[in-house]
């Protein structure tokens, strides 16, 4: 029976072999997943880097415009104001003017 002992450890150790081959492919495959995913990881981060740089950008350039459309309302406003002034003057003067001419007419 020797022989057969020898053949069942020959095939023990063949199987050994295979496997320790597809565990060292493994282990290989996952050091290059490991490096593709720091790579990724770099990536993403520099690109949240470059997103947090833009939208601190645009939050200014909003806060800005919003600046700008103030100053730009009151400005309209103040002048619609002085518009109304201006034409409520003429109005009266117009008025005014209306009046003494009524009256000059009547006196003749």
């Amino acid at each position: 029976m020797p022989e057969r002992d020898d053949k069942i450890v020959g095939l023990t150790e063949a199987r050994l072999r295979r496997f320790e081959k597809r565990v060292a492919a493994l282990e290989e495959g996952q050091r290059g997943t490991n490096v593709r995913l720091d790579q990724a990881v770099d990536v993403l981060t520099r690109l949240v880097r470059v997103v947090s740089a833009q939208n601190e950008r645009m939050n200014r350039n909003f806060a800005q415009l919003g600046a700008r459309l103030e100053r730009l309302t009151r400005a309209i406003v103040k002048g619609r104001t002085e518009d109304s002034r201006r034409v409520s003057r003429a109005e009266r003067r117009l008025d005014s003017a209306e009046r003494r001419l009524i009256e000059l007419e009547s006196h003749r």
